[in-house]
């Protein structure tokens, strides 16, 4: 069903104009979070795997000016939002999106970028009650199968020393390091911690292509502080676009 009405919004204080739908799947912290944890420089080229309407790789060139990106969205109603997205955000002017699946990266993209990052559906089909808005079911739900083939296509994307950044559920964290040990080297795990003391529900993982195999946790990253407010180093992250280190 093709998307009746959608909302204009602000990302990273307001740096970032996203339109995005007024209703189904709609970026939330998380997005701002993956876009953080990519250590590109100027001129590096970045690949955004699912980029929706375009908030990760928006709010990454926001923070890294000279980057250039290419988004790959299956939705065609959402790549269309992402190109508009990309128009009105001066910075973008390098950014592009191209209707794809990525689950099979399209030709000419192999060994082309720096850093991929992905948000990729987070709830597996079979033990998920998908929503009935059709754009966020999609957006939201895995088919069997298709992380292993998200990660691959990074994989194959990714230059020689390139790093993925993902961010995914925590209590996924054993099936994605498989994964990424069957291609990545040096995986880096932060975890996202709702508040001190209270178990990670989400993590991100930067993977590096080419190098030997090894797995090191990072410092955790706490959201809000007991009074619910977010936290400084939260704060820094979301409302004024500091990077998140993961080393």
């Amino acid at each position: 069903m093709p998307i009746s009405s959608t909302t204009l919004d602000g990302l990273l204080d307001r740096r970032v104009k996203l339109e995005q739908p007024a209703a189904g799947y709609r970026v939330a912290v998380d997005t701002v979070l993956l876009a953080a944890a990519v250590p590109a420089k100027p001129q590096d080229y970045v690949l955004d795997l699912g980029c929706g309407v375009g908030g990760a790789m928006l709010c990454l060139a926001c923070r890294v000016p000279g980057i250039s990106g290419l988004g790959l969205e299956l939705n065609p109603d959402l790549a269309e939002i992402c190109m508009r997205n990309i128009g009105r955000n001066p910075f973008a002017k390098n950014l592009r999106v191209k209707q794809a699946d990525v689950t099979a990266l399209p030709s000419g993209l192999a060994d082309k970028f720096s850093h991929v990052l992905m948000n990729p559906p987070y709830h597996e089909d079979a033990r998920h009650d998908a929503s009935p808005d059709n754009a966020k079911a999609i957006a939201n739900t895995e088919r069997q199968g298709d992380l292993a083939l998200w990660i691959a296509s990074a994989h194959k994307a990714l230059k020689n020393g390139g790093t993925l950044k993902l961010i995914h559920r925590a209590d996924r964290k054993e099936e994605i390091l498989n994964y990424l040990g069957n291609d990545f080297g040096e995986v880096r795990v932060l975890s996202i911690l709702p508040k001190k003391g209270i178990p990670p529900k989400r993590i991100i993982l930067c993977a590096r292509k080419g190098l030997p195999y090894s797995i090191a946790e990072g410092h955790s990253l706490v959201l809000h502080a007991p009074n619910g407010a977010y936290t400084l180093e939260a704060e820094n992250v979301l409302r004024h676009k500091q990077a998140i280190n993961i080393e």
